[in-house]
Parts: structure tokens; C-alpha cells; sequence
């Protein structure tokens, strides 16, 4: 009724049917990588204040042609180092660590935004309030 098990899956016995996934030599953990993914939003984040400051201020342009410049910019830089550095890492999960990237900008500038507006309003009831 009962069988023992412990000795047929051992992972010491080089002849058992043990599943090796971790324990491989070659095993490949093909998903996001952290530090790629921070690296990958930072670099976003500076090409579009880069892409935002240089044809606004400094060639002058129009707004809505200098934002267009600061998301191309944005997703440029995004997209190149979050491609290169999963490239210089050899790992698989490109396409991951780029999305990974822009969810993180995405709720970044969504919790910015909370922020703000609660800030807005414990301004407006103080200015209200303080008499």
C-alpha cells in the first residue's frame, strides 16, 4: 500500500529520474532581471527630460513638438538599454525586462500623480480653513 519513494529520487543518484531544473549546470533562468528593469526606466525617464529640455528651451520649439521629441526619446532610450543590457547579461528575456520597464514608468507616474492630487487637495481644505 504504501511505497518509499526517497531513495528512487534522490538527487545524488546520477541514475534516478530526478527532475533537474535548478540543479543543472545549463539551466537557463530566461525571465526578468531587476536591475535590468530599474537601469532600463531610469535611462527612459533621462531621455525624455533630455528629449523634453533640448527642443524646448534650448532650440525653442512648440510644446506639443517638443513632447513628441521627449517620447520618442523616452521610449528610444527605454527600449535600446533595456534590449542591450539583456544582450550583455545573455539572458532571453528581452522583451520582458523592456515591458517590466514601462509598467514600472506607468505606475511611477500614476502613483506621482495620486500624490499630487492629494496634495492639491490638503492644500485647497488648509487655505480653506486656515481663516
Amino acid at each position: 500500500m504504501f511505497q518509499d519513494s526517497s531513495a528512487r529520487f534522490s538527487p545524488d543518484n546520477p541514475h534516478s529520474d530526478f527532475p533537474r531544473d535548478e540543479t543543472d549546470p545549463g539551466f537557463d533562468n530566461s525571465g526578468p532581471s531587476l536591475p535590468i528593469i530599474l537601469i532600463s526606466a531610469a535611462f527612459g525617464i533621462a531621455g525624455g527630460v533630455i528629449g523634453l529640455y533640448a527642443p524646448y528651451t534650448v532650440l525653442g520649439w512648440e510644446l506639443p513638438a517638443s513632447i513628441f521629441i521627449a517620447v520618442l526619446c523616452a521610449s528610444v532610450s527605454l527600449g535600446v538599454s533595456g534590449a542591450g543590457l539583456t544582450l550583455l547579461t545573455g539572458t532571453r528575456a528581452a522583451m520582458a525586462n523592456v515591458a517590466m520597464s514601462c509598467g514600472l514608468i506607468v505606475i511611477s507616474l500614476v502613483f506621482l500623480g495620486l500624490c499630487m492630487l492629494v496634495g492639491a487637495l490638503a492644500a485647497t481644505v488648509l487655505v480653506l480653513y486656515s481663516g
